[in-house]
């Protein structure tokens, strides 16, 4: 699996379920799940992107680097804020996501693996690092999962209704960013996503 910046709750559901070799050797591709997450806001689903620095050269994920010169980490913790203030379970969890957009990063792997991190301490699970040594094109024996953070791939899974802060206004909406999941649901999220 490709690691994703606060990946949508169906990638989560694979998370939880199964043992992960995360993969970092594939070349960083644009427009994809792995610097951007889905959060649902006051009036429509906000896009939220960390800017990554672009070279004429391919190169990885774990080489993907964040342009810091745009304050992303601020505009997207005033986002999630503006977003989950009034969630039943926000207010459990700010401090410690809170501290995630307040310390500054270089490398986008590095920032997506400590929300991974902070994800599992919330679900109370392991926290496992496996990784590939190198690019595989097709794995024969495993389960590949890469193609979930694709530009092209569309997720169609429906997943099960829970109350989500604007849905009495905009209804539900499907598979966002697992922080929609946890602030809506809180401790009640593993059962969910087993």
């Amino acid at each position: 699996m490709i690691p994703s910046y606060f990946a949508p709750i169906s990638h989560w559901r694979d998370i939880v379920n199964g043992n992960i070799i995360w993969d970092l050797n594939q070349n960083f591709t644009k427009q994809t799940i792995r610097n951007r997450t889905y959060i649902y806001g006051p009036n429509k689903v906000l896009k939220l992107i960390i800017p990554v620095k672009h070279s004429k050269n391919s190169f990885t994920l774990e080489e993907a680097q964040i342009q810091n010169d745009f304050q992303w980490q601020k505009d997207h913790w005033k986002s999630i804020v503006f977003s989950y203030k009034s969630s039943p379970f926000f207010e459990y969890y700010e401090n410690s996501l809170k501290s995630l957009y307040s310390n500054k990063y270089n490398k986008l792997s590095e920032f997506n693996f400590d929300g991974i991190k902070l994800i599992c301490e919330w679900l109370e699970i392991e926290f496992k690092l496996n990784f590939t040594e190198s690019y595989v094109k097709k794995y024969e024996n495993k389960i590949d999962l890469r193609h979930k953070s694709d530009k092209k791939f569309i997720d169609l899974v429906e997943l099960k209704k829970y109350i989500q802060v604007f849905s009495y206004k905009y209804g539900f909406k499907n598979n966002l960013s697992i922080l929609d999941l946890i602030f809506n649901e809180g401790p009640n999220s593993l059962d969910y996503l087993k």
